[in-house]
């Protein structure tokens, strides 16, 4: 059984075109970047000038999911055009699981 480690959830913003990024990490929210596969090519393409607008521990694995994918609806990240996510956000998934 996989054990839940303490996990951030967080919105980045790229500070010249605006675009948004919902993440997870169980890094400092702050430094790490994110890993999202359009998210790294767009940083690549335009810069790393990001800044973390919003972040929360969530040390429980239910409220971090229940909280990412009802964000994740609410904001419609995955058409949205302000978003760089390709898939709804669930709190778990990605490298750092």
């Amino acid at each position: 059984m996989n054990q839940f480690k303490p996990t951030f959830l967080y919105i980045k913003q790229h500070k010249i075109t605006g675009l948004l990024y919902f993440g997870k990490t169980t890094k400092n929210p702050e430094k790490y970047h994110g890993s999202g596969v359009y998210w790294k090519r767009h940083l690549k393409k335009h810069g790393h000038q990001i800044e973390t607008l919003w972040y929360c521990l969530f040390n429980d694995q239910n409220l971090c999911t229940e909280f990412a994918v009802s964000f994740s609806e609410q904001e419609d990240i995955v058409h949205s055009k302000l978003w760089a996510n390709a898939i709804i956000e669930n709190g778990l998934d990605g490298a750092q699981v």
